[in-house]
């Protein structure tokens, strides 16, 4: 039981300072655009975003119907945009 429990102790203490001798890189590149078009028309269920005209920039648009009022019979619209 106290090997066992030594062992333990050994490994938990040798652990970290194996880790911190570990050197490595990592390549990863970032894009900004700068600009965002968003087109609305009526006749459109959804906007139309273009950003920077790359098809890994396109956020994701979602659309919701809120509650529509009995007395005015209006609706509207939740659009989210996430990027």
């Amino acid at each position: 039981m106290t090997r066992a429990l030594l062992l333990a102790l050994g490994l938990a203490i040798t652990a970290p300072c194996a880790a911190a001798s570990t050197t490595g890189t990592i390549g990863v590149q970032l894009i900004i655009f700068s600009r965002c078009e968003i087109n609305s028309q009526p006749q459109q269920a959804l906007p139309q975003i273009d950003c920077g005209r790359h098809v890994s920039a396109q956020p994701r648009v979602t659309e919701s119907v809120l509650k529509q009022d009995a007395m005015s019979k209006e609706s509207g619209k939740l659009v989210i945009v996430e990027w």
